[in-house]
């Protein structure tokens, strides 16, 4: 459940007539977050007097967010809007493609007096450093916001660098359970961005470490792919 102490921050800043940066909220189940934080949103905008229809929605429906989208669900907030504030939340941020993420750097940067700017995610792994250095994160519950497994990170470099068989062979012949292999899959990001290579793949990792937490894809059948291709 959100602090009060969070709704009592931001309204404490909205009242200094200043920008506020983009406030990223991490929690394990995205569906109880996004609950709660549309909840903090009207909350904010009813202690201020402003009707709810000032605040923009953009629902996770599991589908990317493209460019085009993005641009449509901000289109009001370059417009004043008659009240000290509008809010934009978007719901479950992994969903932006690479492209989808660039055109929003600007707005993140500059998101003016009256906008603010809600998002939503289960973890910090798939958004870009780029990002991360223009929002307020607030953590809500256990996450996965530290990734960072030093034993998983050396499989990884050995295994992108020169094949290692002994690196892949703890995959083929030890018995892994389903929170190691996402655990992987998380760390695989985490090196991608680190490094900066293989950026392409992220989405797709990301989409599956979802495929296996919701859907119960088999997960060795993923963590193979991968082990092929890096």
């Amino acid at each position: 459940m959100v602090d009060n102490k969070i709704s009592h921050t931001l309204i404490k800043q909205i009242n200094k007539d200043e920008w506020i940066s983009p406030c990223l909220f991490l929690g394990e189940n995205l569906e109880v977050l996004n609950a709660e934080i549309f909840q903090l949103a009207q909350t904010i905008l009813q202690e201020k007097n402003i009707p709810f229809s000032y605040l923009y929605k953009l629902d996770d429906n599991w589908e990317k967010i493209k460019i085009a989208e993005i641009k449509n669900f901000v289109t009001p907030s370059h417009s004043l809007p008659g009240y000290p504030i509008q809010i934009f939340l978007i719901e479950n941020i992994s969903r932006f493609t690479i492209q989808s993420w660039n055109s929003c750097l600007k707005i993140f940067e500059e998101p003016g007096k009256h906008n603010i700017i809600f998002l939503t995610n289960n973890s910090e792994s798939w958004v870009l450093e780029t990002i991360l250095s223009r929002v307020q994160t607030f953590q809500l519950g256990w996450t996965l916001n530290k990734v960072e497994n030093l034993y998983f990170q050396s499989l990884i470099w050995e295994i992108s660098q020169w094949n290692n068989t002994q690196a892949l062979n703890y995959f083929y012949k030890t018995k892994i359970e389903k929170i190691e292999y996402i655990e992987f899959l998380r760390n695989i990001i985490y090196f991608a961005k680190k490094k900066f290579i293989f950026i392409d793949k992220l989405s797709e990792i990301e989409s599956d470490i979802q495929g296996i937490e919701q859907n119960n894809v088999n997960a060795k059948y993923v963590i193979d792919k991968y082990l092929l291709t890096l």
